[in-house]
């Protein structure tokens, strides 16, 4: 495991006229192993603003959560998976979207 990430938890907040917005804060910060790289295999979930897809492995933390965010050298993706296999393990698969879209 030799990547740093932080994982960003989602905090709703109002924005004074009935609606909400979200916000990342940082829950926790992580070591983590990149597993592979499966967007030739996968197409980022055939979305046409999907430009990346990453599985990283980490050790388990039970907080994260699918549709939080996580941060890895300098780019803020989306968590789309979180699978636990192992008591001590847990498999995150991110996606990075192109922005504006």
């Amino acid at each position: 495991m030799n990547q740093r990430i932080e994982v960003l938890k989602p905090l709703l907040t109002s924005d004074g006229y009935g609606g909400y917005s979200t916000e990342y804060e940082k829950e926790i910060a992580l070591w983590a192993e990149v597993k592979n790289n499966r967007y030739a295999e996968k197409k980022a979930f055939d979305s046409p603003s999907a430009i990346n897809s990453v599985t990283l492995i980490t050790r388990t933390y039970s907080e994260i959560q699918k549709g939080w965010h996580l941060l890895w050298q300098g780019k803020e993706y989306e968590i789309v998976s979180v699978t636990r296999f192992y008591k001590d393990s847990t498999y995150i698969e991110i996606v990075e979207y192109e922005k504006g879209v």
